[in-house]
């Protein structure tokens, strides 16, 4: 099946290519965003969030490892690890504010006397924050939180550049951004994300990257689940060399149906790209397709984020393809009602 613009204006009900477009502007404007400055020195970072509030974190986490010179957690739950002090900096995001596991995080935050930041759009943890006295980095509401990323994520990072933990980020670094958007648009010929899109159609996609780009594929993973309404498998490399290449045998139904889809970039370890190519080797004379793309881009971040930004674009595709509203998410919202009657 081709993905056409007919079939887009069907069922793209909530019109999330429009979100999809702004996603550079987004960005810029977040850079731009007024950021609270925090005084009290902090020995490590605590990443906070849920589902498209959670991502931000994983991105900076990497980054920061990349060429940081602190440690730096990512927590996706309901209580914090016991090394978590008041010499941690904990960042707390969610974008409805009202997300019950970054609320029970946030006051234990509080008992732990951790220096804290927080970005939200609205709910409990901005009246929380106004309350208490906590920094917070206000972002505009009114958009599902997966189509929040440029506000969830580009204000924190600016966050740790005035820090001088982060590198600042130059106008060039925005206009990429934009032309990687517009490589996508439907109307575009040669369209990647199209493609990537119609060979996953009606097939179980497997994602690989190397370690690094762990954060873009586990957001391929969560955008196809959401805007797709499908299954995905995500693994990184060198670990799925030591188990999961064994697992393309059985069962045969399923080896089948499924894709691999490589990511490669030109700053993988030389045995970790020696890894991809006989992996590849092996697993094609296994299954029906393996597709590779190379990442654009100069910097890990700038790779990071063409990566999601393809993502993104091929997620939409694929419910598109799959005959879906992107937008609706009928189960988790069935999920927030049972868990609300039964109260907190």
């Amino acid at each position: 099946m081709k993905c056409s613009k007919k079939l887009i204006l069907k069922y793209d009900k909530n019109d999330m290519l429009s979100l999809l477009k702004d996603f550079p502007k987004h960005c810029s404007n977040g850079y731009n965003f007024k950021i609270p400055s925090i005084k009290k020195n902090f020995k490590k970072v605590i990443f906070t969030g849920m589902g498209g509030s959670a991502i931000s974190g994983d991105i900076i986490k990497t980054i920061i490892e990349e060429t940081g010179n602190i440690p730096v957690f990512c927590i996706r739950d309901y209580s914090l690890p016991s090394f978590v002090d008041n010499e941690s900096l904990v960042v707390v995001e969610s974008y409805s504010g009202n997300t019950e596991e970054t609320v029970n995080i946030y006051k234990l935050s509080r008992k732990k006397s951790s220096i804290m930041l927080c970005v939200s759009s609205n709910g409990e943890i901005e009246k929380m924050c106004k309350n208490d006295g906590i920094p917070l980095i206000k972002i505009p509401s009114g958009m599902p939180p997966r189509c929040a990323l440029g506000y969830l994520l580009l204000p924190v990072y600016k966050f740790f550049v005035n820090l001088k933990i982060l590198p600042e980020l130059e106008n060039k670094f925005f206009e990429k951004l934009k032309k990687w958007v517009d490589e996508f648009l439907p109307e575009k010929e040669s369209n990647l994300a199209i493609q990537i899109a119609e060979n996953f159609y009606k097939k179980v996609p497997i994602i690989y990257s190397e370690n690094r780009f762990y954060p873009g594929i586990l957001r391929w993973k969560t955008q196809i689940a959401e805007n797709s309404k499908s299954f995905s498998f995500i693994n990184v490399l060198p670990e799925m060399n030591h188990n999961e290449i064994m697992s393309f045998n059985f069962p045969k139904w399923f080896i089948k149906n499924i894709v691999v889809l490589f990511i490669i970039s030109d700053m993988e370890n030389e045995r970790v790209r020696k890894r991809i190519e006989i992996t590849e080797k092996i697993i094609s004379n296994k299954i029906n397709q393996v597709l590779k793309i190379k990442l654009k881009g100069d910097t890990l971040f700038e790779k990071l984020l063409y990566l999601i930004i393809l993502g993104d674009w091929v997620s939409f595709y694929l419910g598109i393809l799959n005959k879906v509203n992107p937008t609706e998410i009928k189960e988790i919202n069935i999920l927030k009602e049972e868990l609300q009657k039964g109260g907190r």
